[in-house]
């Protein structure tokens, strides 16, 4: 039974860990180096937390590759005859409701959103991680580039 609930456990975890990586304003994609972008002061209005959720696997492929793994490995460490359909049965069924849950947790990622004024007057937002702090008043960079913008200090 041990090897059937580390095996459900492990395979949910590798089967259900695919996260989307939202980019950083300290880390650059390769398709922003060496390319030209432009740079321009603004003052942080206001900074408001968010939750950023990637697309998530909507088709539910993760979950449905995780259950009928487990379900395998389960119908051969328990048992034989009708046994071994029972623990396989179960052991799908829970691998792909923690897969479904472990993907969706992966999927949010903490962000916030930036609401700046530019030198000229017009209010844009911005919406990044979370990893810089912002305040308002704060005089901050408005970087664009081939992947969108970001602010930086």
């Amino acid at each position: 039974m041990f090897k059937l609930i580390i095996s459900v456990v492990l395979l949910s975890l590798l089967t259900g860990c695919a996260s989307a990586d939202f980019g950083s304003p300290n880390t650059y994609q390769r398709y922003d180096v060496q390319h030209l972008g432009q740079m321009e002061e603004a003052t942080i209005l206001r900074v408001r937390q968010i939750t950023i959720e990637s697309s998530s696997d909507s088709s539910g492929l993760t979950s449905i590759v995780s259950a009928a793994a487990s379900a395998f490995l389960g119908s051969q460490v328990i048992g034989n005859g009708k046994g071994r359909y029972v623990s396989g049965a179960l052991s799908g069924a829970a691998a792909g409701f923690i897969s479904q849950h472990v993907s969706a947790a992966m999927s949010r990622h903490s962000g916030i959103e930036v609401f700046l004024r530019r030198a000229n007057g017009q209010t844009v937002v911005v919406s990044q991680v979370d990893d810089q702090r912002f305040v308002p008043g704060e005089h901050v960079y408005l970087v664009s580039s081939g992947s969108g913008y970001r602010i930086t200090h």
